[in-house]
């Protein structure tokens, strides 16, 4: 061995480390002067559902407090993974970012035959709401409650369709618990679509997110049979619960949240998480969110990512055991 190779040794770990300390060192300057210029938010579903809402009243109290615009775009399509696509592709560097629920983040993986991004390596910046999943029909729809819900929909099967914004797992976990066969799968690109597919009869039921719904039931145009919360709302106190209507453990809920590409810097995950949760604090954003039904769970980077992955395993077997797959 060279006599050098000590110097060698030494000039390569000293080199290595100036190298780590300024790439350390840019992310922190990075994110002091961040965002230097307008960031994109992309939702990868059609404006008008609840992930379009919510990014646009969180990313207007970001605009306050970042001072530059969160320029919100939609890219709608397979239940979410174009979008998500779209941002797993772009720069690390905070200026493009996604607002998605789980089906993109989580589920897409286990019942699509295949997708172009790998979203466990999204970063994940901050959770935006959580919101209870409810069962939907039309005004005129025949049944009243659940017991009625289940009897109606077998008896006529065949003329039965339900509608989803992208991923039907709540939909499926629903019918295997109440023991419904029989009725068709209409897929939409998003929540607004699928609405009106029920309000225009081309579909007869719906399970989304409350904060969709509100609105419709409110103007008496739609009701809710069923809410998939463990306990009541205090938006809808004489809706009963899956679990109060016999179905036990049958909890259904979904959250939003914000993430970044592969590889974003902890620096501008950090500037954003605590823009985001100030945000949230915001009396606005708290009596607008009650308005629409949502809850408010301010979280870290690191307890959103452990969260999504503990959902990311909890869903995986759920699927699998129920042997679920996409269209």
């Amino acid at each position: 061995m060279s006599a050098n190779w000590p110097i060698i040794q030494t000039i390569a770990a000293t080199a290595l480390l100036a190298a780590s300390l300024s790439s350390q060192a840019q992310a922190q300057s990075d994110a002091e002067g961040y965002p230097r210029r307008n960031v994109s938010i992309t939702v990868p579903y059609q404006p008008g559902g609840t992930a379009d809402l919510i990014t646009r009243k969180i990313g207007e109290k970001l605009h306050q407090r970042l001072n530059r615009a969160m320029i919100v775009e939609n890219r709608p399509g397979a239940a979410g993974s174009i979008g998500s696509t779209f941002v797993y592709r772009a720069q690390p560097d905070g200026y493009t970012l996604l607002s998605s629920p789980p089906t993109p983040i989580i589920l897409n993986q286990f019942i699509q035959k295949s997708i172009a991004y790998e979203p466990e390596k999204l970063r994940s910046i901050a959770l935006l709401a959580v919101s209870p999943l409810v069962l939907t029909v039309r005004a005129d729809f025949p049944a009243r409650d659940m017991k009625e819900f289940v009897s109606y929909v077998n008896a006529n099967a065949g003329r039965i369709s339900y509608a989803s914004n992208g991923s039907h797992i709540a939909t499926l976990l629903l019918m295997k618990a109440a023991g419904i066969t029989g009725p068709v799968h209409i897929p939409y690109s998003g929540a607004a679509p699928a609405l009106l597919a029920v309000l225009s009869g081309d579909a007869q039921f719906f399970i989304d997110n409350m904060s969709s719904t509100l609105p419709f039931v409110r103007e008496g145009k739609m009701r809710i049979l069923a809410i998939g919360s463990r306990e009541r709302s205090s938006s809808l106190p004489d809706v009963p619960t899956f679990e109060e209507t016999g179905y036990k453990d049958l909890v259904l809920t979904t959250w939003f949240g914000l993430f970044a590409p592969p590889n974003t810097s902890s620096a501008v995950v950090e500037k954003l998480n605590e823009s985001v949760n100030e945000a949230l604090q915001d009396q606005d954003i708290v009596n607008q969110y009650a308005e629409l039904g949502l809850q408010i769970a301010r979280m870290t980077p690191n307890q959103m990512e452990a969260t999504v992955a503990a959902d990311r395993a909890k869903w995986r077997a759920v699927i699998e055991e129920a042997n679920i797959s996409g269209n």
